[in-house]
């Protein structure tokens, strides 16, 4: 008996694994963790929005610093 017996061979052969089992144990983990990857992202996208927006209020404080030390530099009036 070897590991290629097909699925009519001896079950009760303790020595020598099922690989069927193995390989649904691999699947199921890799579903597992696609299922993990697309909640990750999801939650990323979720907060995307807000990122951009902060972003532009830094963006917006930055350039009215450049144009108030400007003013300031060279006397604006």
């Amino acid at each position: 008996m070897g590991y290629n017996r097909g699925l009519e061979g001896n079950m009760t052969d303790a020595s020598e694994p099922d690989f069927r089992y193995l390989d649904l144990r691999e699947k199921l983990a890799h579903i597992d963790q696609m299922l993990a990857d697309h909640d990750r992202k999801r939650q990323e996208m979720r907060y995307a929005p807000i990122l951009a927006v902060i972003t532009g209020m830094g963006a917006a404080a930055a350039f009215f610093a450049a144009g108030a030390a400007f003013t300031k530099a060279f006397g604006g009036g």
